[in-house]
């Protein structure tokens, strides 16, 4: 796949998400006009719910490959979290609002009453909001990742001063040994990186899993595993801790 192949299929997945969030933020603007409000004040708490769908967006996927305890808890966190954002938020802009209102309507000595409707800090409401923006989203990036042929994931890195540019697909694993990490290709390279192991977690996402303080391994790559060991596809074994062996045995 040449580079202007890659780039396109990246910027059409990108402005298919964006047109997504686009349209849930109108048609959350359109339902929250029967609510006394107008367009216009509809539009700014639609966009108020963004940050808490994003919250969501990008922690949920993490949280679906858990175990199922680990699972149903940090859901309820993260429920929780979202709407401590959003009715935050939300009280900020009614705030906002009110004193465009007082402002609107001081020309004509009137005052406009509160107008906060019991909707917008009703938690089940907002709840129901925050997953259909990013649950929405979820499965629109499923569908997206499934029909459309995918751009190699790459990632730059500075190993002994000098720049290094791998693909995902192309490293094996990740060991951490005391204050450095080898990232470990399949063609059998090591490259010495500062970067401690729990950030090249983040880095490398939901398709490395983590099956030691010292090891993240790349899920293609996984052959098989027993109860303290796991078997990579070139003939390697690498230990597996009891902190991680319950996450392993899910995925597998």
């Amino acid at each position: 796949m040449d580079f202007l192949s890659i780039f396109a299929i990246g910027m059409k997945q990108k402005l298919i998400i964006f047109a997504y969030w686009c349209i849930m933020v109108l048609l959350t603007a359109v339902m929250l006009c029967s609510l006394s409000y107008t367009f216009r004040e509809a539009c700014l708490l639609s966009t108020l719910l963004l940050p808490g769908a994003m919250v969501v967006k990008f922690l949920l996927p993490k949280i679906l490959l858990q175990p199922v305890r680990t699972r149903i808890r940090q859901l309820l966190l993260l429920v929780l979290t979202a709407l401590i954002i959003e009715l935050l938020l939300i009280f900020v802009g009614h705030g906002i609002l009110l004193s465009i209102r007082h402002e609107a309507y001081y020309m004509y000595d009137e005052f406009p009453e509160p107008f906060i409707s019991d909707m917008m800090v009703n938690p089940v409401f907002l709840t129901i909001l925050l997953v259909l923006f990013s649950g929405g989203d979820y499965i629109l990036n499923g569908f997206l990742k499934s029909h459309l042929q995918q751009a190699p994931q790459s990632i730059t890195f500075t190993s002994d001063r000098k720049p290094v540019t791998l693909l995902q697909s192309e490293i094996l694993y990740v060991e951490s040994n005391d204050t450095e990490v080898w990232i470990h290709s399949l063609d059998g390279q090591k490259y010495r990186n500062k970067t401690p192991i729990s950030q090249w977690e983040n880095m490398l996402g939901v398709d490395f899993l983590r099956i030691h303080r010292s090891y993240l391994v790349n899920r293609s790559h996984m052959a098989g595993a027993d109860a303290d060991t796991l078997t990579l596809t070139d003939g390697q074994s690498l230990p597996v801790s009891r902190k991680y062996r319950e996450q392993l045995k899910f995925k597998r």
